[in-house]
């Protein structure tokens, strides 16, 4: 799927989608050394920004993503993101139903 607006003057206007994620799920979109969320970015061509570790959306224990880039780029870094915590939660989910 593929979306491209562009302006009257045929500029891409660049666009942002603020959403709350676990804090561990945070650390999962990060990786080890920043190396997944630089890995995602490169291949979305979104921007993707993280609240600091501790800094907490309001009344939560979750913490802020902002993707911002064309409509595009934040749909493949959303796609990205999703994707990964998903096969996450469930490789937790067998690893704990082998352990039973």
């Amino acid at each position: 799927m593929r979306f491209c607006f562009w302006t009257e003057n045929g500029v891409r206007p660049i666009s942002f989608l603020r959403f709350l994620i676990s804090n561990a799920a945070a650390g999962s979109v990060i990786g080890k050394g920043g190396a997944t969320i630089s890995d995602f970015q490169a291949q979305s061509g979104a921007r993707i920004q993280l609240s600091r570790n501790l800094e907490y959306f309001p009344g939560t224990t979750d913490r802020i993503i902002e993707l911002s880039g064309s409509i595009d780029a934040i749909l493949g870094a959303f796609n990205l993101i999703l994707t990964k915590i998903h096969n996450e939660v469930w490789a937790s989910r067998l690893l704990s139903m082998v352990g039973d």
